[in-house]
């Protein structure tokens, strides 16, 4: 299983890490260069958790694209019966979670601008899917010559039977200290600094309200912020570093929420 640590999703940014300390030109380069791209992309779906008027902390599902899910999951059905349970993807969820300490879990609560601290994740799991390809993700139709306009039906009709492999990462997220929900300025992003991994938010309600939320409380979009730096994680380090002057794609925006409750402020 030890291979299997190098999928992890904080194990690979872990690596780029290690290759930027050396302070060896190339290696800060190929850093640089992976920061200008995603290398992983997640779909973020999440819930805001509450107690006792309070939020708590957050429960995350979070969905990775299907060429890592391929390359993660390789070897790891142990009975060969085409099935990925919890128990086959065990290690691989707790590589994850211990990974992504070091990067503060890419979830940054804020309280009137202020970084707030989370606690130690529990409950965590990852769990397989085989989904059916969406629309765009199928190849495009030629609409020139018959015979290509043929064959590419036929690709998109081959590529339409195939469905895609997912895994999603599933855990519980507490905060340090509960904040009230009336609390004003309570906001979060969910996103990596150095954009080696790309956040974005699923389509349908990527963010709900759970069991016990003040009905006065609603969740609203903000624009896209970056996570507030933190010397102390990796994640960071690699943020600050120079951009390749090719970069065009902003490497600090995150998806960012705010809780909005009657009669906060």
């Amino acid at each position: 299983m030890a291979a299997k640590a190098r999928l992890g999703i904080g194990a690979t940014l872990r690596l780029a890490v290690v290759l930027m300390a050396t302070g060896l030109a190339v290696a800060v380069s190929a850093a640089q260069q992976a920061m200008a791209h995603p290398h992983i992309w997640v779909k973020v779906r999440s819930e805001v958790l509450f107690e006792n008027g309070a939020v708590v902390g957050f429960k995350h599902a979070w969905t990775f694209d299907e060429y890592y899910t391929i390359m993660a999951i390789d070897g790891l059905d142990a009975n060969k019966d085409g099935v990925y349970t919890k128990e086959e993807l065990a290690e691989l969820a707790k590589v994850n979670i211990e990974a992504l300490k070091d990067f503060g879990y890419f979830t940054f609560p804020r309280l009137k601008e202020q970084a707030l601290t989370v606690g130690l994740p529990r409950e965590f799991h990852l769990e397989h899917a085989l989904k059916p390809r969406a629309p765009e993700e199928l190849p495009a139709k030629p609409e020139s010559e018959v015979g290509a306009a043929s064959s590419g039906a036929q690709a998109i009709k081959e590529a339409a039977a195939k469905p895609v492999n997912v895994l999603t990462l599933h855990f519980t997220l507490p905060l340090e200290k509960p904040v009230l929900a009336e609390a004003e300025g309570f906001d979060f992003s969910i996103g990596d600094p150095s954009f080696f991994i790309a956040f974005e938010a699923v389509q349908d309600a990527p963010i709900t309200l759970g069991p016990g939320a003040p009905q006065t409380c609603r969740v609203l979009a903000e624009e896209p912020k970056a996570p507030g730096p933190n010397p102390s994680n990796p994640g960071d380090l690699m943020a600050a570093q120079p951009a390749p002057a090719d970069l065009t794609i902003s490497i600090s925006s995150a998806p960012s929420w705010r809780l909005a409750c009657k009669g906060a402020g």
